[in-house]
């Protein structure tokens, strides 16, 4: 298979002023353009930014963003300093500056890694915010959820919400990059796992238990869709980020994403859609595409970070893993492709050394496979795995609001490190 990782490009620049261009689809086990020729997304996720990973902001530390948060009140900051405090964070950590060095390296899309609580209004998330500081009973934020959502209220005005003002304005300085977005809702509500870092779990898992976090994860993407299903300057929908620990399963996991991809189809939205199973996204035993009502321009998700000392799932093309459906391996990725004629793509590959990297990117594009690598940026005070790193103070290190003025100065492009062994590593073969 001849692949053509750049041509596509040509058919994006009227993507700046129209959100109609053509989408991609599915042919096949291949992701192509309105002319049938081959995309390969080489992306770069924009972590940290709308949601804060403990580990990302002070090595070693782990935690949800509601930990950090704590932080904050812990400093004496107010509700309203807190949130003023994001304001600016989303305001300085990503800006035009950070995508157009992007494109720079060569990297052809973005994936945008969301946090729900952006699409509530301010007062909604201050309810929640009280259960991170203690003054609100969780069972008692749950309650209001069911309220909103029962009364109309979740999604109200769209345009108003924070989300979607920071998804428009990625989408139009992509756009001017002539890069892809791709719509990740990496913390949905409720926790969809147990990993702390990325479900900013209030309580573990309660997306799985508590039916309203489902119900309110289904009207989400409804809006989204019916805001987005024509912008042709999104490449896919990443349903729901790294499923771990799910009671139930993928048997559970299925459930779900047939009630999510029958509600983006049902507003006319054919958008490729990323899926993920159980393990952090790589099982996908029960989810194969036949099991689906709706089973076109669906993409398979692998993460791959480590190898797992079980299987040799090294970065060799050929390597494979016993189970057909575990997509960690390259080998099984090229595999499970040709079984099921379904592109696959690597959403989050990354955090090793620029020598694994290099290897991964490298045997990745000679199979076909496109992939996203994570991180952009985090903080550290040495050289890590992240395109650029952010000098200390820490965030979670701050004793008062005094302290707050230099990290957004730190966290501004023109402030942050090189890691110029990523950087080298990757952008070789980006240039490929």
């Amino acid at each position: 298979m001849k692949l053509l990782p750049f041509l596509f490009l040509a058919a994006l620049p009227a993507l700046a002023q129209t959100t109609t261009a053509p989408l991609l689809r599915a042919e096949g086990p291949k992701i192509v353009d309105a002319q049938h020729r081959d995309v390969l997304l080489q992306g770069m996720n924009v972590g940290g930014w709308l949601l804060q990973e403990g580990y990302m902001m002070k090595p070693g530390y782990g935690g949800t963003q509601g930990s950090v948060k704590k932080v904050l009140y812990g400093a004496g900051l107010s509700e309203a300093a807190v949130e003023k405090f994001y304001q600016q964070w989303r305001a300085t950590f990503i800006t035009k500056a950070d995508i157009d060095y992007i494109a720079q390296q060569g990297f052809n899309c973005v994936r945008l890694p969301l946090h729900y609580e952006l699409f509530l209004t301010a007062q909604q998330r201050a309810v929640r915010n009280g259960v991170i500081k203690g003054t609100v009973p969780y069972a008692d934020y749950v309650a209001k959820l069911r309220e909103w959502q029962q009364q109309g209220e979740l999604f109200r005005k769209p345009e108003q919400l924070d989300a979607i003002r920071l998804i428009d304005q990625t989408l139009g300085w992509c756009a001017a990059n002539k890069l892809y977005v791709v719509l990740d809702l990496h913390a949905a509500p409720g926790a969809q796992g147990t990993d702390t870092n990325i479900a900013d779990a209030l309580q573990p898992n309660d997306f799985w238990n508590e039916p309203v976090y489902q119900t309110i994860t289904n009207e989400l993407w409804a809006t989204l869709a019916k805001r987005y299903k024509n912008d042709g300057r999104i490449a896919m929908y990443d349903l729901v980020n790294e499923p771990n620990n799910v009671p139930g399963g993928n048997a559970a996991i299925h459930t779900m994403l047939e009630r999510l991809i029958n509600t983006v189809r049902a507003q006319g939205d054919e958008h490729l859609l990323l899926l993920e199973g159980n393990g952090f996204g790589n099982n996908y035993n029960e989810l194969l595409p036949s099991s689906f009502t709706h089973h076109q321009n669906l993409v398979y998700n692998s993460h791959r970070y480590s190898i797992l000392p079980k299987y040799p799932l090294s970065n060799a093309p050929d390597a494979s893993n016993p189970d057909a459906n575990q997509l960690g391996a390259i080998g099984n990725l090229v595999a499970f492709r040709q079984a099921q004629q379904v592109p696959v793509w690597v959403g989050e590959t990354g955090e090793n050394s620029p020598e694994w990297m290099g290897e991964a990117a490298r045997n990745l594009n000679a199979a076909g496979i496109g992939w996203c690598n994570w991180t952009y940026k985090r903080f550290s005070d040495q050289p890590i795995a992240s395109l650029l790193r952010i000098k200390p103070p820490y965030l979670v290190d701050v004793k008062s609001a005094a302290d707050l003025p230099v990290i957004l100065e730190d966290i501004k492009f023109k402030n942050c490190v090189p890691n110029e062994g990523v950087v080298k590593a990757l952008g070789a073969e980006l240039k490929r």
